[in-house]
């Protein structure tokens, strides 16, 4: 299927599955369409054009926008409102519209907090806020030429900013309770899941969260970064290699299970 922009579209059957999937809601403001009383038309949105794992136009891929807003995501955005130059990042890096609103506005106004930040760009979910800020902050794994993050948040504050407005950084921190250190460890067991090729689906349901929520969950182990064993932090957790083992283990059984 297709349209006459040059767009190809999921096809119909695909887009309704993820339509029911998704609930019949806008994952990114949360507003319904008309199959749930709401009066607003969806659509099924690309969250890679390439994915390596999957095919384009399997379900996985597909997430549930309003027009509004997947107009706005896939709005082709420029740095040329940025008062920095970051070329080689969005070389990179596809960088939404909302992205280019958040770093505008850190860099104008200093460290703010997620709802501060909410206020200021163009009112998206709060879910949606969160996710993109991860997004910026994990950056640095995707773009070579970064040597840390692109923007920060502050253990005391609970603010984001820029790395040079930020006092104690939240990345790579030792957990001060179990609870916590379980949290951070299980983010980082999905997103490793999901790089290794286990559908989001699957990993929503093995750790009882909602699909949507694996989306910030992986972007936030991606930003945050559980320090392992290592020079910088002797004895802090557990080795590296150990945990990468428990993550091929687990990927493997995954793979029988949906063998099965």
């Amino acid at each position: 299927m297709g349209r006459s922009d040059g767009y190809r579209t999921f096809p119909t059957s695909v887009r309704k599955q993820i339509l029911k999937r998704d609930n019949h809601q806008c994952q990114v403001c949360g507003r319904l369409g008309p199959e749930r009383g709401g009066n607003i038309d969806l659509e099924a949105h690309h969250m890679q054009e390439e994915p390596e794992l999957i095919d384009r136009d399997h379900p996985d891929n597909g997430t549930t926008m309003c027009i509004p807003c997947h107009h706005l995501v896939t709005h082709r955005t420029t740095t040329d409102d940025l008062p920095f130059d970051i070329d080689d990042v969005a070389a990179e890096v596809n960088l939404l519209y909302k992205d280019i609103e958040i770093l505008v506005y850190l860099y104008e106004h200093g460290p703010a907090t997620t709802s501060e930040i909410r206020e200021a760009t163009s009112g998206s979910a709060r879910t949606s806020i969160i996710e993109r800020l991860w997004t910026l902050m994990s950056i640095d794994r995707d773009v070579d030429s970064l040597d840390g993050p692109l923007i920060d948040k502050d253990l005391d504050t609970d603010e984001w900013g820029y790395p040079d407005d930020i006092g104690r950084t939240v990345r790579g921190r030792i957990p001060d309770n179990e609870e916590e250190l379980v949290d951070r460890l299980r983010d980082e067991l999905l997103r490793r899941l999901l790089d290794a090729g286990v559908s989001r689906s699957t990993l929503a349901l093995f750790f009882g969260r909602s699909r949507r929520a694996t989306f910030y969950i992986s972007k936030r182990a991606g930003a945050v970064r559980v320090p392992f064993d290592d020079d910088d932090h002797p004895g802090a957790l557990m080795d590296e290699d150990e945990f990468e083992r428990v993550v091929d283990g687990m990927g493997r059984l995954f793979e029988e299970i949906g063998s099965k």
